[in-house]
């Protein structure tokens, strides 16, 4: 199978109307949609991907593994944080997230690999990935990661998964070779061997 017959797939996990899921393709074009749950966003994508072609990664926009210590802060989250200057509103830990985005990112990861048992997965921030690639617009991100998309999606939850997708691509294809899921805590999950892995967090070098 061709680069061009394949599909990238985000996800920015969300409650009521604030689940985005996206799909970039090999030729670079994408599309995405808002839904309101992990069965919705699965049965927008499986309308989306032509039959044939191949699910090549997947970019969540949430805590894929985490930890029983204070917070459930990360080695990873603390990197992100410590390195360009953001504070944890920027970067959260799992206990200040709200529900629906950890457990819908949860049974998002699961059900994707009931549908493609073998797909490879990545944790991804799309806002800050934006804030230090210095993206500032939308479609300056696109114009640098090669996407040809609407404008501007129809909502941030869609621009979200859509960059998660790309997160996927840039990651997986060897590009962004950073992987924040290699360096843990000893009170963090194993993201390669735990019940949701294995998992990556591949990030730009800056």
């Amino acid at each position: 199978m061709s680069a061009r017959d394949q599909v990238w797939v985000g996800a920015d996990p969300g409650g009521k109307k604030g689940f985005g899921v996206a799909v970039v393709r090999g030729d670079g074009s994408a599309n995405s949609s808002c839904v309101s749950c992990t069965d919705d966003a699965m049965a927008w994508l499986l309308r989306a991907i032509p039959p044939g072609t191949g699910v090549a990664g997947v970019g969540i926009d949430a805590p894929l593994w985490w930890s029983s210590g204070p917070s459930s802060d990360r080695v990873a989250d603390q990197w992100i944080r410590k390195t360009y200057g953001l504070s944890g509103g920027e970067v959260q830990t799992a206990n200040s997230l709200r529900g629906a985005a950890l457990v819908q990112g949860a049974m998002f990861a699961t059900r994707i690999r009931d549908r493609f048992p073998s797909v490879p997965i990545t944790e991804a921030h799309p806002k800050v990935v934006m804030k230090v690639l210095r993206a500032k617009t939308w479609a300056r991100f696109a114009r640098q990661f090669s996407v040809v998309a609407p404008p501007r999606p129809s909502s941030d939850h869609e621009r979200d998964a859509t960059i998660s997708a790309v997160s996927a691509r840039e990651g997986f294809e060897g590009r962004w070779k950073r992987d924040l899921s290699l360096e843990r805590g000893l009170s963090e999950q194993d993201p390669q061997a735990y019940w949701l892995a294995p998992v990556r967090y591949f990030w730009p070098e800056t």
